[in-house]
């Protein structure tokens, strides 16, 4: 085999196993703040999408659990003062509203599978119920919302990087180092990219040349 076919052949290797992020938001997917993002609401946030379309975006911050104190302060059912420690910030909108994400194969009827089996509950009695017995749960108080458009518009100014979700992100358990893992992540998908791109152009030259 000669020099340029090893090379060749090393080369298409290299871009198989290239990994390319799909930048494209929807239900299921996490949005991982940039640097770019400020301010006490979402700066080093890692978002779950429960919803989007060309109404808007709803979604949950899955890394930013609630002292127990400031839970207490707030008028939840009973039941739920054993589970104080499962319970994170989900975002600035309805702060006095309460829903859970559940890892289950057998929801309630009225839940929202979100991705895999992963699902939105609200906090009937039922719901409650499913929640409190699943294998993996957590409690959100309020919600993360953009208008039509909004979401698309902070996209185009690097505030987001979209990346499928995980039972291992939003059930993480060690939720302060989930941002700064998932922003190395998405750093080294596009430096994988690039790097791809420069070898299909490199290859494209050589081509060129030995035609």
């Amino acid at each position: 085999m000669s020099r340029f076919s090893r090379f060749l052949a090393l080369a298409c290797c290299f871009v198989s196993a290239g990994v390319n992020a799909d930048q494209v938001p929807a239900t299921g997917k996490l949005l991982v703040a940039t640097d770019e993002v400020r301010g006490p609401y979402f700066a080093q946030t890692v978002v779950l999408l429960l919803h989007h379309d060309e109404t808007g975006t709803l979604g949950l911050v899955v890394n930013r659990p609630i002292d127990a104190s400031a839970i207490k302060s707030l008028r939840l059912h009973e039941d739920l003062a054993e589970h104080l420690g499962a319970f994170y910030w989900g975002g600035p909108l309805s702060p006095s509203n309460v829903r859970a994400l559940i890892s289950t194969d057998t929801p309630a009827e009225d839940a929202v599978q979100i991705f895999d089996a992963v699902h939105l509950v609200n906090m009937d009695e039922a719901s409650l119920a499913t929640a409190a017995n699943a294998e993996k749960f957590r409690f959100f108080v309020g919600y993360a919302g953009w208008s039509p458009g909004q979401l698309e518009q902070e996209l185009a100014f690097d505030s987001w990087h979209i990346l499928p979700a995980t039972e291992e992100v939003v059930f993480a358990e060690d939720t302060g180092a989930i941002w700064r893992t998932l922003l190395l992540s998405r750093q080294y998908r596009a430096a994988a990219d690039r790097m791809e791109s420069g070898v299909r152009d490199l290859l494209t030259t050589m081509k060129l040349n030995l035609d």
